[in-house]
């Protein structure tokens, strides 16, 4: 389907705007349309400095900004840090199960969703909406469960780059005069929130990138990453011994 066609069948659509590399080609595919579109950015409180201030800046370029806030940081203090690979003892239940630990912790997918995805949610039912556009790509290591044409309470999403590669995505900036940087060349360019200790598997570059352009933060996650690792593997021991490790 072509950016056209989708805007001959909604009246009002929402572009979920993260700021990172995907959502920045979107916004520049509907500048044609942006009297139609509700650019909707969902602000943890969690953010990098260089995402306030893009923020700030495409709030002044579109009609229609929206700006959703979630509070990462008390969610993070209540329910604990995302992990990849989650100890449940370190589960706040499971702490009420067991004893107070050092750290608390949970699944991204927790985290994610009560800081990310369910205020998205909440915001495209609020707006009235009835398509959605989305900066997904098949090739991500990340992504959301549904493809370009899903159908959700009358809500059509649209994923105008699905079959782009991080390549193209790139090759579309640079041919738009749009500078990509350090940030944008990375896999995680939206950055997220700043204290994520999840997808450790992707996010090397992430973290090299923090270091050198955010060193307080990066001491921060990396004392957090290592809470994590004793935790993950002090609950690993009883089946290490089990298994005759």
């Amino acid at each position: 389907m072509k950016i056209q066609d989708f805007f001959s069948k909604h009246e009002k659509v929402a572009l979920m705007f993260s700021g990172g590399k995907d959502s920045i080609v979107c916004l520049e595919l509907v500048k044609n349309y942006l009297d139609k579109t509700y650019v909707v950015w969902i602000n943890t409180q969690a953010n990098f400095p260089e995402i306030t201030y893009l923020m700030d800046y495409v709030r002044k370029q579109v009609p229609n900004f929206i700006e959703v806030t979630s509070n990462q940081p008390e969610s993070i203090k209540v329910n604990g840090y995302p992990t990849d690979v989650t100890p449940i003892n370190y589960t706040v239940i499971g702490q009420l199960c067991t004893e107070e630990k050092p750290i608390k912790l949970r699944s991204y997918f927790d985290c994610c969703g009560e800081n990310i995805w369910v205020p998205a949610q909440k915001a495209v039912q609020s707006l009235g909406v009835t398509g959605v556009i989305r900066g997904q790509r098949a090739d991500e290591k990340h992504r959301g469960p549904i493809q370009s044409g899903y159908v959700e309470n009358g809500v059509e999403y649209f994923l105008p780059i699905e079959l782009w590669t991080s390549k193209d995505v790139i090759n579309f900036l640079q041919e738009n005069n749009i500078d990509v940087g350090d940030r944008l060349n990375m896999s995680h360019s939206s950055l997220d929130c700043w204290d994520c200790t999840a997808f450790c598997n992707n996010s090397a570059e992430r973290m090299n990138y923090i270091k050198k352009n955010h060193p307080d933060k990066h001491m921060h996650i990396l004392e957090k990453l290592k809470q994590i690792n004793h935790a993950v593997s002090s609950e690993m021991v009883g089946l290490q011994q089990l298994l005759g490790v």
